[in-house]
């Protein structure tokens, strides 16, 4: 990825003044056909193409920092009179107890020695992002959640909005607060004339000052796999590794009846090999054994048997 260039960002602070505060933003810009992704730094006046960008939950867990923001004008800026916009993006963990688990929302209680992000605290924790012109929710879902839109691009392609970033435990109690610890989120951002953006991360701590070193730790084992945490999902990819092989052929076969059945089966089949080099694509594909088409077969009869059976006591019920 070529970095932001010096011409474009002369331009930038020459022609917006008022962006002065003192903060880092996230950055975006037509890297020739492709929307890149960096930071801008006001502190020292400088641009990077930089992925991994860093932020702190206030006590109310709702702030509005970073912004997003992009060139006035140039090669680089982005197409006017369009949408710049968000997509939540799923992430696959790749070690420690929680490996191949894949969501929208990483949490690490930052108490290891290493990071082990996993699930969050429960499932019923959200992150928001709140903006003048769009605002949208990531629910830990295991494919990409649509975001929504950052700002409409005049026609020089300027941007610079600050929305609001909010995580919720979303309990329904308001005296409880999000557990202490690293939540991971990645985007990517979508315009019209231009390829959506590679993946860019949010590392965040909550307020607590001894979640911060777990903070650095987090950015390290994000920058680490910053061409691996997000893989585009295949079908019948039921362990997210970027392959369909035989490994996920055991995923399938011991969550049968339970998370898959016979059509996940079929799906698998149908995409042996994908993400594979063609010489391994061609191994033998199993069938379903016989005990495990037996598996499937009770879990799917014993809820018809259980109403037929309850339907009976019933009538004998009422005819007695």
């Amino acid at each position: 990825m070529a970095a932001f260039s010096g011409k474009s960002l002369v331009l930038l602070v020459v022609l917006a003044p008022s962006a002065l505060a003192q903060h880092l933003d996230m950055l975006v810009w037509d890297d020739g056909g492709t929307i890149g992704v960096g930071e801008f730094n006001y502190d020292t006046w400088t641009a990077s193409d930089r992925r991994v960008h860093l932020g702190r939950f206030n006590s109310f867990y709702s702030i509005d920092s970073p912004g997003f923001i992009a060139p006035l004008t140039g090669s680089q800026a982005l197409p006017g009179e369009e949408q710049l916009s968000w997509n939540y993006l799923p992430m696959t963990v790749d070690s420690g107890p929680h490996s191949s688990y894949r969501s929208t929302i990483l949490y690490w209680d930052g108490e290891s020695a290493t990071p082990e992000f996993g699930p969050a605290p429960t499932a019923d924790y959200r992150f928001s992002i709140f903006g003048v012109y769009g605002s949208e929710t990531a629910k830990g879902l295991s494919e990409m959640e649509p975001g929504s839109v950052i700002a409409p691009t005049p026609p020089n392609g300027y941007v610079h909005e600050h929305p609001y970033f909010l995580l919720d435990d979303n309990d329904g109690v308001d005296s409880t607060l999000p557990a202490a610890g690293i939540y991971l989120i990645a985007f990517e951002f979508e315009i019209n004339g231009l390829e959506p953006s590679a993946p860019a991360f949010q590392v965040w701590a909550t307020p607590e000052a001894s979640v911060l070193p777990a903070r650095k730790a987090a950015e390290a084992w994000v920058t680490d796999r910053i061409d691996s945490l997000v893989v585009e999902y295949l079908a019948g990819d039921f362990n997210f590794d970027g392959v369909v092989n035989l490994a996920d052929y055991t995923v399938w076969r011991d969550g049968l009846g339970g998370d898959y059945d016979l059509n996940d089966y079929q799906v698998w089949r149908e995409n042996f090999g994908a993400g594979l080099p063609a010489s391994i694509a061609t191994a033998t594909v199993p069938e379903p054994d016989a005990l495990s088409v037996a598996l499937l077969a009770v879990a799917t009869l014993l809820p018809l048997v259980l109403v037929s059976s309850t339907a009976g006591v019933a009538r004998v019920s009422k005819q007695g």
